[in-house]
């Protein structure tokens, strides 16, 4: 049975039940990695799982439901489960449901070429990936060396005529290694994910996580102060990701971000954009609708440096009295729906970090931060964070550095950047900056 003629069974039998009106979604998702070490296969995981959310109104109270079980005896459960959660509710309590858009937009995240692609093919990458880190010097070691490939399918159905799926496919490749030098040991690791599967150079993947482990061997600390510093393009990232839900509408409306009121003012950098696109070619959080239905759309949240909006979901746009910004989205089939972000991220300016480093002078390039979770305060913006990095004289790396703690505030980050490069790179959650030259930061040491 496809989906829609799952749709129209299980909408039809809802009302034919009483429901008033009523919603449906479902996703599948299959994925398949592989893990070799040492030139062998040592490990493959192959997983396959489906499922149907319900929710329907009956008796002006709303019921949910959710199974696995996708045949007629399966349907009828979830229903008469969504009914009797509607009427243990002790008070009125309906939710409205979301109509059909006129349209949507038309995105392909699915390339068929991809799904071509064998398990014999991913293990010969995955090797590839493991010989050429080897290759950058004979005391490199593998802690793990992955690849993988993903499918997902998204749909959703309501009484009230909408009708949507999507679905798209993915690629990832981690490689993480290990330098020692004696007693000295450091790890680093590279990711790369998408779906052109001609974009996938495995040896470069390889290469670089073995190049960025064996470069901080060596390290010393430095006395502390403040240093102009460049962030490197991850690192950037990883603080775009912590601190995306001070533009929430409702964290706004709440009081846990510090963004109330400032819609149209200055709160960054004139070089600073950032967008949040669900409309990204190939990118790993692309979609043409939400999860309350509402049509996706690109959008910048800052533009030069000015606020443009906060991200709404349905609730929170209708306590601000406009429109939802296409961001509602639920964690899984079984989570409420809560504002979240799609592709998000700096846009990227025209110099390369090189040229961000030259132009610096002296100062730090930090590629890597620690502890962004507990050592980050997402309602006041301070952070205090275990980083390590280059000292770099003259525009070039002097010594990599380490034991020391960067701090400071993300609002006040955002007006000390001078510099945006060129290398946008993107997290596995979607989050993305390229590398940023930053005024000054305190920076803990010796």
């Amino acid at each position: 049975m496809n989906w829609d003629e799952i749709q129209k069974q299980v909408i039809q039998q809802a009302l034919n039940m009483g429901f008033s009106d009523c919603e449906m979604h479902y996703e599948k998702t299959e994925a398949f990695e592989v893990m070799v070490r040492e030139g062998a296969l040592e490990n493959y995981e192959n997983s396959n799982t489906q499922g149907i959310a319900f929710r329907g109104n009956f008796e002006n109270k709303t019921g949910y439901a959710y199974t696995e079980e996708l045949t007629e005896a399966g349907f009828l459960d979830l229903l008469e489960t969504a009914k009797q959660n509607a009427q243990l509710i002790a008070q009125t309590q309906k939710e409205t449901l979301y109509p059909p858009e006129p349209t949507y937009p038309a995105i392909v995240c699915e390339n068929k070429d991809l799904e071509q692609m064998t398990p014999e093919d991913m293990i010969q990458a995955a090797k590839e990936m493991e010989v050429a880190a080897k290759a950058v010097d004979h005391t490199i070691m593998i802690d793990d060396c992955v690849l993988g490939k993903y499918r997902k399918q998204t749909a959703m159905a309501n009484s009230l005529g909408l009708s949507l799926s999507f679905c798209k496919n993915s690629m990832m490749a981690y490689i993480s290694t290990i330098a020692k030098d004696g007693d000295e040991v450091k790890t680093d690791a590279d990711f790369w994910k998408g779906n052109d599967r001609n974009a996938f150079a495995p040896t470069k993947v390889g290469r670089c996580a073995a190049e960025r482990a064996a470069s901080h061997l060596g390290a010393k600390t430095i006395p502390s102060g403040k240093y102009a510093v460049v962030l490197d393009n991850a690192v950037m990232a990883s603080f775009l990701g912590v601190y995306s839900s001070v533009f929430y509408a409702e964290q706004v409306q709440k009081g846990f971000s510090l963004l109330k009121g400032k819609v149209g003012q200055q709160i960054a950098a004139y070089c600073v954009t950032i967008q949040d696109n669900p409309l990204l070619e190939h990118g790993y959080a692309s979609t043409p609708f939400d999860s309350e239905g509402v049509a996706c759309y690109d959008k910048a949240v800052i533009q030069n440096g000015i606020l443009q909006t906060y991200l709404y979901n349905r609730k929170a746009a209708e306590q601000d009295g406009v429109s939802s910004t296409g961001n509602g989205f639920q964690a899984g089939l079984q989570s409420p729906v809560k504002t979240a972000v799609t592709n998000f991220y700096i846009e990227k300016g025209e110099l390369s970090q090189e040229q961000l480093l030259q132009d610096m002078g002296n100062g730090l390039l930090i590629t890597d931060i620690s502890g962004l979770h507990a050592g980050a305060n997402t309602i006041s913006g301070d952070f205090s964070l275990l980083a390590e990095g280059f000292y770099i004289q003259n525009g070039k790396k002097a010594y990599p550095v380490e034991q020391i703690t960067v701090a400071g505030n993300f609002y006040q980050l955002l007006e000390q950047i001078q510099a945006v490069g060129n290398d946008l790179f993107f997290a596995q959650s979607g989050k993305g900056s390229p590398s940023v030259r930053v005024k000054e930061m305190d920076i803990a040491g010796e």
